[in-house]
């Protein structure tokens, strides 16, 4: 018999994402830039999570965030976030420095999700848990 070792977190030098059990979420932190499979294979990650725990949220954590790939940006757009939508998460929230230099490009992606999920930008992970319970 085979013993099944669930893996609920992904860690690299780029990103680390992992499933909350106490908040039912599943945070993904940037930390430094990425392309490419540094950048898909969190993301893909994250979105297995979502389907693994039904009725958790998704929480990027973006306060190390950086501009895109324009080539990430057409795959988040035509791969991952049609593979979100067909999990129950319902809320997703981005965690973001008060100053932000990214904003433009985390306007872009906050107008993609909405399309799919009710979406909030807030400056902690504290005030994402407060949002999502809320809701």
């Amino acid at each position: 018999m085979r013993k099944i070792i669930e893996i609920n977190d992904f860690d690299s030098v780029y990103s680390h994402v992992e499933y909350i059990f106490e908040d039912d979420i599943v945070l993904l932190t940037w930390k430094k830039f990425c392309s490419k499979k540094n950048y898909r294979n969190p993301t893909t990650f994250a979105v297995d999570l979502l389907n693994r725990y039904p009725g958790s949220n998704f929480v990027v954590d973006a306060r190390n965030g950086f501009e895109d790939e324009s080539d990430d940006v057409k795959w988040g757009f035509s791969v991952l976030l049609p593979a979100m939508s067909k999990t129950d998460c319902k809320i997703v929230v981005f965690i973001m420095n008060e100053v932000n230099d990214i904003i433009s490009e985390m306007n872009m992606w906050t107008k993609e999700f909405k399309k799919h999920f009710i979406v909030k930008e807030v400056t902690n992970y504290s005030a994402a848990v407060k949002f999502i319970v809320e809701q």
